[in-house]
């Protein structure tokens, strides 16, 4: 089978139900926890990247084999969602003719339209920007080329515009079962002020926002930022909603009166961040992590500082991969 080339998929000989034992296990070993920790299944259990990322080479297109520069081509990637996989052809035949001076594509999904981001490693030639141009909705390094190259996401009932460069959840009803959770979560804390940290373009703020809570969202400058103060005009709450940009390693939490924090930070984790932030003695923190062990790094600081774990949740945003989304609630006392 192709994952055995590329190695993406380290689990794709496993059932599901023996997937998400080994994810169950990897967060508890890494929380040290008592028992193995509630898990989500995926609502597509194959099927369900809305964002896959090709490496662009002599014309060819495909997955970098697990720790090796040696380029692999596939007929087929059963985890990529079937309209990217329908568009995979036209990509190939494009590059056939050459792909001088680019580097990678990133092919975006909405579940609906589907969205090129190609990164050039050198001068790209006219010749080959015009034949990029035939592929629809177009962006070369996050501008535009051709078309449309942003993409509309449905979140709990918000549409959320992502740009090129704008970071996403690759399972989309998968995410759309993770805000739902954080959502509940947030109804158990009843913030007065939530603090959002490493907000993105809002796919877990704005919802929250939607429900009344005033919310200060932290993101550095990007992409990802634009789409957020853009995402909370269109959505009728810039009233409620303050972003801050600013990289969250340099954000003085001291500055900001919340009383619950939620952070969602990339996989290197947070670290030093919430040694600061349980220094406002917040009511409750909400972790969303997508390697564990770095959460469990970050959150003994706040163990330490007298939390408590009220809640555990895994996701399988990634079937057939040893990756899974974790949710962490702690609250004081």
């Amino acid at each position: 089978p192709d994952h055995e080339a590329c190695g993406g998929c380290d689990l794709a000989e496993l059932k599901l139900e023996a997937q998400h034992a080994a994810k169950q296990r990897l967060v508890q070993v890494a929380f040290r926890a008592d028992a193995p920790p509630k898990l989500i299944p995926s609502p597509r259990p194959t099927a369900h990247r809305a964002r896959i990322q090709l490496s662009l080479a002599d014309g060819k297109a495909g997955y970098h084999q697990h720790r090796s520069h040696e380029l692999v081509t596939f007929e087929t990637c059963a985890v990529a969602r079937p309209e990217i996989q329908e568009r995979i052809p036209a990509l190939r035949s494009l590059l056939s003719a050459g792909s001088d001076g680019l580097d990678r594509v990133e092919i975006r999904s909405n579940g609906d339209r589907v969205v090129f981001n190609f990164r050039s490693s050198g001068s790209v030639s006219r010749e080959l920007r015009e034949r990029l141009e035939g592929l629809g909705d177009v962006a070369l390094d996050g501008r535009v080329l051709h078309g449309n190259p942003s993409l509309l996401l449905k979140v709990a009932g918000l549409e959320l515009r992502a740009s090129p460069l704008a970071f996403y959840q690759v399972n989309l009803e998968g995410n759309q079962a993770l805000v739902d959770h954080v959502l509940t979560l947030m109804k158990r804390l009843q913030p007065e002020r939530l603090l959002g940290l490493y907000a993105g373009m809002g796919n877990l703020e704005l919802p929250i926002a939607a429900t009344g809570v005033p919310v200060i969202a932290v993101e550095r400058e990007g992409q990802s930022m634009v789409d957020l103060d853009h995402n909370a005009k269109a959505a009728g709450l810039d009233a409620l909603v303050t972003s801050v940009t600013k990289p969250v390693e340099r954000f003085d939490t001291h500055t900001v009166p919340a009383d619950v924090i939620l952070l969602d930070p990339p996989r290197a984790g947070a670290a030093g961040v919430l040694e600061r932030a349980v220094q406002l003695r917040p009511r409750g923190i909400v972790y969303v992590s997508c390697h564990a062990p770095s959460a469990a790094r970050d959150l003994k600081a706040v163990l330490a500082a007298g939390y408590r774990i009220t809640d555990m949740t895994c996701f399988d945003l990634f079937p057939d991969t040893h990756h899974v989304e974790t949710v962490v609630a702690l609250e004081r006392g």
